[in-house]
Parts: C-alpha cells; structure tokens; sequence
C-alpha cells in the first residue's frame, strides 16, 4: 500500500456497503450487530492483515491521514475494544439505527410515523427518514399506510442459528491450518462448538491433522458447495467476498495498479446496457450459469488428478460475479 493513497475515503466506501451485507444476508436481521461496531472492527481487521503483511505503522498512519501518535493511540483503543477477549457492556449507547428499531419493538402494532419523528426530534430529519427507510429495506420494519397515515411495525423473524459445520470447513480450508482455539475465534463461537465442528468433519474424512508449537492443528483437505445445495450459502458468500478482497490486496502489494493480459491475479467488471428481449442480452446474463457449469467440470477434473510429491502446485482461486438490475433511460424514473 502507498503512503499516498486514500485509505480513509476507501473505508468510508466500503464499510456501509459491508455494513448492509451484515444486515440483509448474514443474520437477516440489522439489530443482530452492534452497527455503531462495523467501521472499527473492519479498521482493526484490516490493519492488523496489513501488519501481518510488513506494512509499516507509519505507512498505514499516513495513509489513515494520521499522525503516528495518533494512529498508536486509535489502534490502541480498537484493540481494547474489539481485540481479542474485548466484550462491550449491553448498556452502552446504542447507535441511531438501533435506538430506532428498539423504539417500534417497544410499540404494540403500527407505530405512526409522526410519532417516531415526534421521539427523535432532535435528530436531523433526512438522517432519521433514511434509517426508517433502511430498515424497511432491509426487512426488519414493515411499512402499512399512505404518505398522510404512514406506520411501521417490526417484522418477527426466525434468526437463523450460528456458524455450522459449512463455516468451520471453508474456514479451515482457507486459512488452515488452525488450532481449535483459533478456529473458535474466527467463527465467534465457544471451543466446545469448534471441537464438536472438528469432530464431525473428521469424521467425514475432509481433515487433515498437523501440529504447530505442540498443539494440534486441522486443515480442511477440501470445500465445496454444490450447485442448487440448500445448505452453506453464508459460508459460500463470506470465501466470495473474501476471494475478492485477497486478490484486489495482493495485487496492490505487488504494485500492479493496472490490468492486462498477462494477469494472473486480478479481476474485471463490465456493465452492459440491453434490451431484455434481445438475443446478446441473452447471451450477456446467461454468463454466470456457463461460468458455474465450466467450473464444476474443472473442480471434478482437478479432484481426480493425483499431486506430485516434492513438485510445484499453485492454489488458484476464481471468482465470478453477476448483477442484473433494471436501468432507466434519460428521462425516465426507475421506479416507474
């Protein structure tokens, strides 16, 4: 990483898009997170993989815009209350988002929007209409009435359990090998729930034992989420995301800024503007399902080969992505 890229700008562009993926696909509900917690546990994280990288505090505080002082002093405090073993008291401040959410909870039924305009009062009335809408958007308040007679409730939902067995895999897969203490880290879960994981994976002959420092480790020997699976779509997003992530940072460690054919490591983005009924558009969207197919074959053909002993082998990961989305023309609403 430069000393003189924008890391702060990049953070604020990326923290509320992660933010949002915690709320509509991880728990299915935003109220499961501390949010006022998102943008300094994703700082922490990321510079901590930058130290563990060789990048210099000095580096990472001029490219935050601080002083080394200052950045000491930040670092310090996000350890104390994010690090390792950090746990926040349930009675502290809760964020915007939250106190509103808690507000309808509170409510029997419909809660008139004028009555939580009424009870935040104080607060700026663009911010409080966009955490309203946020939390409609994101399925935790349903919204009944016209403009005049406007109210939200909260939507009773199921919350899916913790991490499971998918989790634990891919997370051992990854960044294995790991001992049951650090495996239990990673998924925020107790030790007890990492060792029953290990037990039941290795039962399935998918580990591979080690040891590092005099403790056990397990390595996960494969991952794979089967096309229409019904089970392990979280964990498959998280080593999406995280695929991603790994490779726009190496790439940027390695000081290539550009893109060419010669790339091994990198990606592209390519948007297309098409007539739904014609024949590229067709062609365009159906990229995703021959990518998906080309790559199971691949996955089944690379699982068949036996690896040499004492030879080179690369791990390639590939990542794929597609988003359709209706796109208004000049003059047009898009919600029309």
């Amino acid at each position: 990483m430069s000393a003189g890229m924008n890391f702060a700008a990049l953070q604020a562009r990326v923290v509320p898009l992660v933010a949002e993926l915690f709320a509509t696909l991880a728990a299915q509900n935003p109220l499961r997170m501390h949010f006022a917690d998102i943008a300094g546990k994703t700082m922490l994280d990321i510079v901590e993989n930058l130290r563990e990288e060789g990048v210099s505090q000095e580096a990472i505080a001029a490219a935050l815009g601080l002083t080394i002082t200052g950045y000491r002093a930040k670092i310090r405090r996000l350890r104390d209350l994010y690090g390792a073993g950090a746990e926040r008291a349930e009675d502290e401040p809760r964020t915007l988002l939250e106190r509103v959410y808690a507000f309808v909870d509170d409510a029997d039924g419909y809660v008139p929007e004028e009555d939580i305009l009424g009870h935040f009062r104080g607060v700026k009335l663009d911010s409080l209409k966009g955490v309203i809408q946020f939390l409609v958007r994101s399925g935790a308040l349903e919204r009944d009435g016209d403009r005049r007679g406007r109210g939200y409730r909260t939507v009773s939902r199921t919350l899916p359990g913790g991490p499971g067995p998918q989790d634990a895999e891919v997370m051992l897969y990854r960044d294995g090998p790991l001992t049951v203490a650090e495996l239990a880290q990673r998924l925020d879960i107790s030790i007890e729930e990492a060792a029953g994981f290990i037990v039941e994976l290795e039962a399935s002959d998918r580990l591979l034992r080690g040891q590092r420092d005099g403790e056990v480790t397990w390595r996960a020997l494969a991952y794979h989420i089967p096309l229409d699976a019904s089970e392990g779509y979280e964990a498959a997003i998280w080593d999406h995301l995280a695929a991603v992530i790994r490779s726009i940072c190496k790439k940027l460690r390695l000081g290539r800024h550009g893109a060419s054919l010669r790339d091994k490591i990198g990606g592209a983005t390519f948007t297309f503007h098409l007539p739904e009924d014609h024949p590229l558009y067709a062609e365009v969207s159906g990229y995703l399902a021959e990518s998906r197919l080309r790559f199971e074959d691949w996955l089944a053909r690379a699982e068949a080969l036996e690896l040499p002993q004492g030879a080179a082998v690369k791990q390639v990961t590939v990542y794929v992505g597609q988003l359709v989305e209706d796109h208004a023309l000049p003059g047009e609403d898009a919600d029309e």
